[in-house]
């Protein structure tokens, strides 16, 4: 069977744009022709997008509002843009589903602020959005069941796919071998300001001062390949270690913000990442701060990871999570098949409010990129460099995102701990062991 969506815009790009990306993720399995109400048969399942309320089903067309800064939360699982509610007409849907569900997942927000010059740089705090809790939710994939269960209620002849066993990408930024000048210098920072947050509880506030100086003058070992791929072995996972490559002279915002190591310099790290490929694990290129928008010194660093492993190489996560909006994906588009530079820095959450594998879009152009972003929503950073005072709770609500990947049709996400973690100065890998344990089906291997 075919259903029509019939409706009174005069582009439909951007609506073709989420209806793909619906169909894809939920499975419909059944062809969509998009035409102009006018020119809509007036037989056949016919699924109606308008500005004036048209006869049968009908979504109302509120597109093209400013995505502004309120949203009105419907339940616990799902907000909207206030400005797409229509409170009297009786449409099928209260609100603007397909509006919302494109400014959300094409983050038209953050592109519109982009242009303004008010970037966000991977901080949610930045994000023109006031209300930061909605990044909690994976507000698209609410929005897709939404729509489908509306259709199986009204076209019971049209079908879907029962969708696919959650999957997480369990990855590794491979940022530091050893501590070096550089790393003492920005972590003794973090963790001192922590500290001074907690200067009202005495207790915390030693225990974090303490933490600080131990970290500041302790030299552990950042080699710690071993541990997690023994770990995922045990589960049956293969996890993505993300590797920095360094091409060229730094200047001094390289010097201090990207990783120190030289891949090219010492074969110990190649021979590791072979022999981690050889055992089912991947490895993709963490680019360094000025990949994300200088095209020859990305494929620079491809090149160098692709000679020094033997092999091609698909994923990309830039370093810090560098993004910029009219360069950054035009670029990962030509050269890569998968990003998941796209989470936040300082909380967890849905950057884009899907879950599952999904097309950027590309604004300019008004047309989806080809490559696949797979959202980073949790990392380690998230809870125990930017939760000070709350760890214990971010902690459950990680395990309970990851539990609740099964309410989303095709959910796929990628989760992120540091290689180095697993020591004695940050010892963040009991989390990264209860999420491994909770998603992996039958446990451990005896």
């Amino acid at each position: 069977m075919l259903l029509y969506l019939a409706t009174d815009l005069e582009d439909t790009r951007w609506l073709s744009y989420i209806w793909e990306e619906f169909a894809r993720i939920n499975q419909a399995a059944f062809p969509i022709r998009i035409l102009p109400s006018h020119a809509c048969p007036e037989t056949g399942e016919r699924l109606f997008y308008t500005r004036e309320l048209s006869p049968g089903v009908c979504i109302p067309n509120r597109s093209g509002r400013p995505p502004g800064e309120e949203v009105l939360w419907l339940s616990h699982q799902l907000f909207i843009l206030a400005n797409t509610w229509v409170a009297d007409e009786p449409f099928a849907c209260p609100y603007d589903l397909f509006w919302n569900a494109f400014v959300f997942l094409s983050r038209l927000e953050e592109y519109l602020s982009d242009q303004k010059g008010k970037k966000s740089n991977s901080y949610s705090g930045n994000h023109p959005r006031k209300d930061k809790a909605t990044f909690g939710i994976p507000v698209v994939n609410h929005l897709f069941n939404a729509l489908e269960a509306m259709i199986q209620k009204h076209f019971p002849g049209l079908s879907f796919g029962a969708g696919e066993k959650p999957v997480i990408e369990f990855s590794h930024d491979v940022d530091y071998l050893q501590k070096t000048f550089q790393l003492r210098v920005k972590q003794t920072a973090l963790n001192g300001l922590n500290a001074l947050k907690a200067i009202a509880h005495p207790l915390e506030f030693s225990r974090l001062t303490k933490k600080t100086l131990r970290f500041l003058f302790s030299n552990p070992s950042y080699w710690c390949f071993d541990y997690w791929e023994e770990l995922e072995k045990r589960y049956n996972q293969h996890s993505v270690f993300y590797v920095y490559v360094q091409t060229g002279r730094k200047d001094w915002k390289s010097w201090l913000i990207d990783p120190s190591y030289n891949l090219t310099a010492d074969q110990r790290l190649p021979r590791r990442l072979k022999s981690l490929i050889r055992a089912g694990f991947e490895v993709g290129l963490h680019g360094s701060w000025h990949s994300a928008t200088d095209e020859n010194k990305l494929v620079q660093e491809k090149d160098l990871l692709e000679k020094s492993i033997g092999g091609g190489v698909t994923k990309i996560r830039q370093h810090w999570l560098r993004y910029e909006e009219s360069i950054t994906p035009r670029l990962h588009n030509k050269y890569f098949h998968f990003d998941s530079s796209l989470g936040w820095n300082d909380r967890l959450g849905f950057r884009s409010g899907c879950g599952s594998r999904h097309r950027p879009y590309d604004h300019a152009n008004q047309q989806p990129f080809a490559h696949f972003i797979t959202p980073q929503v949790i990392m380690d950073a998230n809870i125990f460099d930017y939760g000070a005072g709350q760890i214990a709770s971010l902690q459950r609500q990680a395990l309970q995102l990851i539990t609740d990947l099964q309410d989303y049709k095709n959910a796929y996400i990628s989760i992120n701990w540091h290689q180095r973690v697993k020591n004695e100065d940050y010892a963040w890998h009991e989390l990264y062991e209860k999420i491994i344990a909770s998603y992996s089906t039958g446990g451990p291997r005896s």
